[in-house]
């Protein structure tokens, strides 16, 4: 099942980011930060974040927000799959989740940005098998010789 989160799941959903390798155990504080704003309505700008459960074990997370200034584009901001429930359709479940919520809302294209790091190949994988395009690459993004990969897919005609 894949619901909206509720701030009793904060807990969960750093637990999630950290198995899939997204942060450090030391090192959740933007998250944390992220989940915080979120529930608070710092944000208030329209972002969504749901959570893939089985049986009540939250497995996944994703979470999106609309890209200011534009119209009807956003980004996934992370998506996360537990570690030892990777590789069983779920990140794939999530994604097609956010998609299909922003075509419904007929919002035009859905970006991703991910790491050219050893650590984030399979990102790097999983975007192109699920239809999305390399756009751009931003060089020395995260940190110096870390580049950032700019993954794009039009979420309708006009897109």
């Amino acid at each position: 099942m894949i619901r909206p989160i509720t701030r009793k799941d904060s807990a969960a959903v750093v637990s999630l980011a950290v198995s899939a390798g997204l942060f450090p155990p030391d090192d959740t504080a933007v998250l944390e930060s992220m989940l915080a704003a979120y529930f608070d309505g710092g944000s208030g700008d329209g972002s969504v974040c749901v959570l893939h459960e089985e049986e009540g074990v939250p497995l996944g997370v994703a979470y999106y927000e609309p890209a200011k200034a534009t119209d009807g584009v956003w980004y996934l901001t992370m998506i996360a799959v537990r570690h030892d429930a990777q590789g069983r359709g779920r990140g794939t479940a999530l994604l097609r989740h956010v998609e299909g919520a922003l075509r419904a809302a007929d919002q035009r294209l859905l970006l991703v940005e991910t790491s050219d790091s050893a650590d984030f190949a399979g990102a790097r994988a999983f975007y192109p098998k699920c239809g999305y395009e390399e756009e751009a690459r931003v060089r020395d993004y995260w940190a110096a010789g870390e580049d950032m990969i700019l993954f794009r897919k039009a979420l309708g005609a006009a897109g």
